[in-house]
């Protein structure tokens, strides 16, 4: 029986995880501080844990806010339960959530293969996890997110905060950058998609498709019935997951469950 611990419970993606599945997995939360290890393990031990999925970590406001806190919480609580994982004969699959900030800008859909360029602390700390992991554990699967959106999310999230300037008439400053926006409730699909199916390795979790923040925008604005009021430059950067191999793998998007839809 798979025994599935998630911690960061209370987080955007662990929270809608936990709710989309509790009826059919056995998901018991990690309630404590992730950097509080030695409790960590009594729960891990006690609880026969198979499966742990880390949604814990810091944002990246508040890693650019406060590096030392960003180290201690998204990179040394893994390491140090990476170390304590490698303790177990039967080693429990990890779960990492990472993000596709990690990655640079390309015209082309991005690879997992594709070059490495994080230009934030926080995608810094992200990809310094990834590595230790694939360097020191074997049961893993990193998924690395695009921008998930969905109910409930912080007003520090793209969307939200779009929402809110729209509501209140607020003039708009984007670029004429391409992203690729995938919905939490599928992001919460393929997580438990990777547990049940036991996939391994490192995956993007995207959409697949480009579009642009202005196109996006005209989407909130027509769904709130209000025009958006908008300043854009001429800038443009585009970050579009290749997603052939979540696919491969059989995963299967549902109808319009790539379209941007609040």
């Amino acid at each position: 029986m798979k025994i599935i611990a998630i911690s960061g419970y209370k987080s955007f993606i662990g929270n809608h995880f936990y709710n989309n599945y509790k009826k059919k997995s056995k998901i018991i939360h990690y309630k404590n501080n992730i950097n509080n290890i030695s409790e960590l393990k009594k729960f891990i031990i006690k609880n026969k844990v198979t499966h742990f999925v880390n949604f814990a970590g810091l944002s990246r406001i508040k890693c650019s806010k406060n590096k030392t806190e960003c180290i201690k919480t998204n990179f040394n609580s893994i390491k140090s339960v990476i170390n304590f994982f490698n303790k177990f004969k039967y080693k429990p699959m990890f779960i990492f959530i990472s993000t596709c900030h990690i990655y640079g800008n390309t015209n082309n859909k991005i690879k997992e293969n594709f070059r490495i360029a994080p230009n934030s602390l926080y995608a810094k700390i992200k990809l310094k996890s990834e590595e230790y992991i694939q360097k020191n554990y074997e049961n893993y699967s990193i998924l690395r997110l695009f921008n998930v959106y969905g109910p409930n999310q912080p007003r520090s999230f793209f969307i939200p905060d779009m929402i809110e300037k729209i509501k209140n008439n607020q003039l708009i400053k984007i670029d004429k950058s391409i992203r690729d926006f995938i919905h939490v409730r599928t992001v919460s699909r393929v997580i438990n998609f990777i547990i049940s199916k036991e996939i391994t390795g490192v995956l993007n979790v995207g959409s697949g498709r480009g579009q642009s923040l202005k196109s996006i925008i005209n989407l909130i604005g027509n769904k709130l019935e209000k025009k958006p009021l908008l300043e854009i430059s001429n800038k443009k950067s585009k970050i579009v997951a290749n997603i052939k191999f979540l696919t491969s793998k059989g995963f299967k998007f549902k109808k319009n469950e790539k379209n941007f839809n609040i």
